[in-house]
C-alpha cells in the first residue's frame, strides 16, 4: 500500500488556507483507494488536511523543511497505512 502527495514544495509566503499538495492512498495494483487522511504526532501546526489535501495553516512559514507525519484509512476497506513526507518551503 503506498500514500502519495502531488507536490512537495511552496514557497514561504504562501496564504493560510492554500493547498500544498493532493493526497492519494493506492492498493499494490495501482488501484485508487478511498481514506480519511489525518496528520499524525507533531505534524499539526504548520500544516492542516481538509478532505484528501495537504492544506497551510499559518500565513507565513519560515524556510526549510517540514517533516509530516500522514495516517490514512480507507473508508471502504481494511486499508490503513502511515507516510511521512518532507515539505520544502523555500
Amino acid at each position: 500500500m503506498t500514500i502519495a502527495i502531488s507536490n512537495l514544495s511552496m514557497n514561504h509566503s504562501t496564504p493560510s488556507g492554500a493547498v500544498v499538495g493532493v493526497l492519494s492512498a493506492y492498493d499494490n495494483s495501482g488501484l485508487a483507494i478511498p481514506c480519511n487522511f489525518t496528520l499524525t504526532q507533531n505534524s499539526a501546526g504548520f500544516f492542516g488536511i481538509s478532505g484528501n489535501n495537504l492544506m497551510t495553516e499559518r500565513a507565513s512559514i519560515s524556510a526549510g523543511v517540514y517533516s509530516v507525519r500522514v495516517r490514512a484509512v480507507g473508508t471502504n476497506t481494511r486499508f490503513s497505512g502511515n507516510a511521512v513526507f518532507n515539505v520544502l518551503v523555500a
